[in-house]
């Protein structure tokens, strides 16, 4: 049968317990405060890492709201550019038309000026030849101021009724 030692298995019995109480209190209690401190410490540094999350997202999101506002600018500064240079276009079209017509209106008024100066002109010369003509036909002196005055205003009536 089995002989059992109960001498030796109350002192193993007791020696165990004395081993597990002395190994809890000088072992595993600084053991388990040194787990407890880092698990802290773990937490701690994922907290940490996600409110740098966090912060990285927003500063993230007010960079993209920064970006678009300025892409607007942008937009709206190209858009006022471009809108000021057809104004400037259209005003030097227009002047341009404004210089042209004035031209156009000077050249029509020298061309009347000129065109009257050369009526002038040849009505005096058809005075003097009509002058020339008449003392010819009739062959003597004729007073030539009488009879300019005469023709004159005889081309003249015939010059407005055309």
């Amino acid at each position: 049968m089995l002989d059992i030692n109960w001498v030796a298995v109350t002192t193993q019995t007791v020696t165990f317990i004395l081993l597990v109480w002395f190994l809890g209190k000088f072992a595993l209690g600084p053991i388990g405060n040194v787990i407890d401190s880092r698990q802290q410490e773990i937490q701690s540094t994922l907290d940490q890492a996600a409110a740098d999350r966090r912060a990285m997202e927003q500063s993230r999101a007010e960079y993209e709201q920064r970006l678009a506002n300025i892409e607007a600018e942008a937009r709206e500064h190209i858009t006022t550019a471009m809108k000021q240079a057809q104004s400037e276009a259209a005003a030097i079209i227009t002047q341009a038309r404004d210089d042209a017509a004035a031209q156009r209106n000077r050249a029509l008024s020298e061309i009347d000026q000129e065109r009257r100066k050369a009526i002038m002109e040849i009505r005096a010369e058809m005075a003097d030849l009509a002058v020339i003509a008449a003392s010819k036909i009739l062959e003597r002196e004729i007073n030539p101021a009488v009879h300019r005055e005469l023709i004159t205003d005889f081309i003249g009536r015939v010059g407005s009724q055309a």
